[in-house]
Protein backbone atom coordinates (compact mmCIF):
# COMPACT_ATOMS: atom_id res chain seq x y z
CA UNK A 1 0.00 0.00 0.00
CA UNK A 2 3.23 2.60 0.67
CA UNK A 3 4.13 1.56 -2.80
CA UNK A 4 0.64 2.87 -4.49
CA UNK A 5 0.44 -0.85 -6.02
CA UNK A 6 -2.94 -1.10 -4.01
CA UNK A 7 -5.57 0.82 -2.04
CA UNK A 8 -7.35 1.19 1.24
CA UNK A 9 -6.00 1.57 4.76
CA UNK A 10 -4.89 -2.00 5.41
CA UNK A 11 -7.34 -2.70 7.67
CA UNK A 12 -5.63 -1.85 10.81
CA UNK A 13 -6.78 1.65 12.89
CA UNK A 14 -5.16 4.49 11.94
CA UNK A 15 -4.75 2.80 8.87
CA UNK A 16 -4.44 5.74 6.57
CA UNK A 17 -2.74 7.60 8.75
CA UNK A 18 0.06 4.84 8.94
CA UNK A 19 0.59 4.43 5.76
CA UNK A 20 0.73 8.04 4.95
CA UNK A 21 3.55 8.32 7.87
CA UNK A 22 5.29 5.21 6.52
CA UNK A 23 4.89 6.94 2.71
CA UNK A 24 6.85 9.76 4.25
CA UNK A 25 9.33 8.48 6.04
CA UNK A 26 10.08 5.82 2.87
CA UNK A 27 10.65 8.89 0.66
CA UNK A 28 12.48 11.34 3.29
CA UNK A 29 9.55 13.46 2.80
CA UNK A 30 11.23 14.98 6.58
CA UNK A 31 8.82 18.19 6.48
CA UNK A 32 5.91 15.71 6.08
CA UNK A 33 7.28 13.47 8.70
CA UNK A 34 7.44 16.46 11.05
CA UNK A 35 4.19 17.18 10.63
CA UNK A 36 2.32 13.86 10.62
CA UNK A 37 4.86 13.18 14.01
CA UNK A 38 2.63 16.37 15.50
CA UNK A 39 -0.25 14.58 14.12
CA UNK A 40 0.35 11.17 15.22
CA UNK A 41 0.86 12.72 19.16
CA UNK A 42 -2.85 13.36 19.41
CA UNK A 43 -4.60 10.51 17.54
CA UNK A 44 -1.93 7.67 18.67
CA UNK A 45 0.12 9.05 21.64
CA UNK A 46 3.71 10.28 21.52
CA UNK A 47 5.27 6.92 22.48
CA UNK A 48 3.09 5.04 19.88
CA UNK A 49 3.84 7.72 17.11
CA UNK A 50 7.46 7.27 17.91
CA UNK A 51 7.41 3.63 17.73
CA UNK A 52 5.54 3.68 14.12
CA UNK A 53 8.25 6.31 12.84
CA UNK A 54 11.18 3.25 13.74
CA UNK A 55 9.61 0.92 12.86
CA UNK A 56 9.07 2.41 9.03
CA UNK A 57 12.63 4.32 9.23
CA UNK A 58 13.98 0.73 10.81
CA UNK A 59 12.18 -1.68 7.72
CA UNK A 60 13.78 0.55 4.95
CA UNK A 61 17.26 0.78 6.81
CA UNK A 62 17.65 -3.21 7.34
CA UNK A 63 16.39 -3.63 4.00
CA UNK A 64 18.99 -1.63 2.40
CA UNK A 65 21.66 -3.13 4.34
CA UNK A 66 20.55 -6.23 3.66
CA UNK A 67 20.40 -5.27 -0.48
CA UNK A 68 23.97 -3.09 -0.21
CA UNK A 69 25.89 -6.31 1.73
CA UNK A 70 24.70 -8.98 -1.28
CA UNK A 71 22.11 -11.05 1.58
CA UNK A 72 19.63 -13.39 -0.15
CA UNK A 73 17.20 -15.22 0.95
CA UNK A 74 17.26 -18.25 2.70
CA UNK A 75 16.03 -21.52 0.94
CA UNK A 76 13.09 -21.55 2.67
CA UNK A 77 11.84 -18.14 2.24
CA UNK A 78 12.84 -17.96 -1.02
CA UNK A 79 10.39 -21.12 -1.54
CA UNK A 80 7.66 -19.35 0.35
CA UNK A 81 7.43 -16.39 -1.03
CA UNK A 82 8.26 -17.62 -4.74
CA UNK A 83 4.37 -16.92 -5.27
CA UNK A 84 3.19 -14.07 -3.69
CA UNK A 85 6.73 -12.04 -4.86
CA UNK A 86 5.02 -11.27 -8.09
CA UNK A 87 1.48 -10.71 -6.61
CA UNK A 88 2.85 -8.09 -4.28
CA UNK A 89 5.37 -6.61 -6.97
CA UNK A 90 8.15 -6.47 -4.57
CA UNK A 91 10.90 -8.36 -7.49
CA UNK A 92 10.96 -4.86 -8.46
CA UNK A 93 12.94 -3.66 -5.63
CA UNK A 94 15.88 -5.59 -5.73
CA UNK A 95 17.42 -7.57 -8.60
CA UNK A 96 16.53 -10.99 -9.15
CA UNK A 97 20.02 -11.93 -7.66
CA UNK A 98 18.59 -11.55 -4.15
CA UNK A 99 15.64 -13.73 -4.61
CA UNK A 100 17.43 -16.70 -5.59
CA UNK A 101 19.09 -18.69 -2.45
CA UNK A 102 21.39 -20.78 -4.70
CA UNK A 103 22.60 -17.81 -6.32
CA UNK A 104 24.82 -17.30 -3.29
Amino acid sequence: MVTGRSEGDSGVPHGAYLLNLAGAVARWEWDAVAELREEGKVRLGEQETSDAILVAAGFNGITRVADAIGIRLDARTDEASTKLRPEIGIDAFAPASKWSAAAG
